[in-house]
């Protein structure tokens, strides 16, 4: 089933993945056409950027700017996982992950999810939205209304938000809090302060 999967990746399609709660759009991060097609698949207004999936934590390097030794220290310790960081990307990157190249920073996670992570090993980083209409809640349940490769696993559990740290300078801050807690993140990363909401 991931061979199918990883071909189409390849020939620049958008297929369907499950993260640990819901299914989403994936596709080729650094293909323009197929990026542009998940967005249209969700109907998401100009200039909304897509997530980013890694397979492993080392290809934070290549694609993002400020991998302090904290950040590196939270990876390791909660990924694959529910954290997502938004960083800095490294300028020398040719992507656009819909928002025209217009912003500095991309969104960026490694899930705990065994077969999507087979994908991404074999395809390289992916451009993720859920696989929803924009603005819809997240589909635990897998729909393949658009009959795109895709990884059904069945239905998903509900569960938490992936919690988001974002870099700004070297500061480090929650921007939002999900399944890990401020207090665990703390233990690894003890600068880390929840951002002024």
């Amino acid at each position: 089933m991931t061979e199918k999967v990883i071909a189409a990746i390849k020939r620049g399609e958008v297929v369907i993945l499950p993260l640990e709660h819901s299914y989403v759009y994936a596709c080729d991060a650094f293909s323009l056409a197929a990026v542009n097609r998940l967005h249209q698949l969700r109907n998401d207004p100009p200039g909304v950027a897509a997530q980013v999936i890694v397979g492993k934590a080392r290809t934070l390097g290549g694609l993002a700017q400020g991998v302090s030794p904290e950040i590196t220290e939270l990876t390791e310790k909660f990924w694959p996982g529910l954290l997502t960081l938004n960083l800095p990307q490294n300028q020398s990157l040719n992507w656009d992950l819909g928002d025209g190249g217009n912003l500095t920073n991309f969104v960026v996670r490694m899930p705990d999810q065994i077969s999507t992570l087979e994908v991404v090993n074999a395809t390289g980083p992916l451009a993720i939205a859920s696989a929803t209409l924009a603005g819809a809640a997240p589909v635990t349940r897998f729909e393949n209304s658009h009959q795109l490769e895709a990884l059904d696993v069945g239905e998903l559990s509900d569960g938490p938000l992936s919690t988001v740290v974002s870099l700004a300078g070297e500061i480090l801050a929650v921007t939002r809090v999900g399944a890990v807690t401020l207090e665990a993140l703390k233990k690894v990363a003890p600068t880390i302060e929840l951002a002024n909401q």
